[in-house]
């Protein structure tokens, strides 16, 4: 009877201390990815804080939402100033966030190619059209080891925090182009689930630009996709 209850006090203890252990190996392995979230979370909880302590009811009590369709249509879409890294390289830009990354386009399905080219950046996926010119997808990592090279393993680890209506901005061949985010959602990807890219958001008859990633971070279970449209050609 005794051993019985030593083995599973020391069961317990064993897996405590198990646990302990994998969490703290987890973070240590994904501390960059988690980094970001953390100190994103806590700007953009300064930001709402100030825009609530600084904000005034409207003289008319005039909303946006209670504006007519065909006056918000008008609104004029400031194209963003071109950067610097644009004049040499296409870019995605989140301005969300303040992350910038080259996009390397690949024409050919080779993994070992795009995974070297996201170490790079990020990559627009083979087949997909060019930004502005059709259905696009471009994808990037969440997080990565920290023994991997590269300076973009956690360029899409906060890509689940973008709220509709964000902007995004791509620089193709030194053009602007503004997209705007319209749903995004996480699934189960094929042969695993019955999901893919294309069957949660279908081609449209317009331009679409899908970014897409791993989820949740640290974990290549499922995928995150955030569906943008075009819009600065209104």
């Amino acid at each position: 009877m005794l051993s019985t209850k030593n083995f599973r006090r020391d069961l317990k203890l064993f897996s405590r201390i198990f646990a302990i252990i994998f969490i703290i190996v987890f973070f240590i392995f994904n501390g960059t990815a988690f980094g970001s979230i953390v100190s994103y979370k806590i700007r953009h909880l300064a930001e709402l804080v100030k825009k609530e302590i600084t904000k005034s009811p409207h003289p008319f009590g005039i909303t946006t939402s209670s504006l007519s369709e065909n006056q918000q249509d008008k609104e004029i879409i400031t194209l963003p100033v071109l950067p610097l890294e644009a004049q040499t390289s296409n870019i995605l830009e989140l301005p969300e966030f303040d992350i910038k990354a080259p996009i390397w386009k690949i024409d050919t399905l080779d993994l070992k190619l795009i995974y070297e080219k996201l170490k790079q950046g990020v990559v627009l996926y083979p087949g997909s059209a060019l930004p502005g010119q059709g259905y696009s997808i471009i994808i990037g990592h969440s997080s990565q080891y920290p023994w991997q090279p590269g300076k973009y393993k956690s360029v899409f680890s906060l890509l689940s925090e973008l709220q509709i209506g964000d902007r995004i901005y791509v620089y193709w061949e030194q053009k602007p182009l503004v997209f705007e985010v319209q749903e995004k959602e996480i699934f189960l990807p094929w042969p695993k689930g019955n999901e893919t890219t294309e069957t949660i958001f279908p081609p449209e008859n317009k331009p679409i630009l899908i970014l897409q990633s791993c989820w949740p971070v640290g974990v290549a279970y499922k995928r995150v996709a955030v569906k943008t449209v075009l819009i600065n050609n209104k």
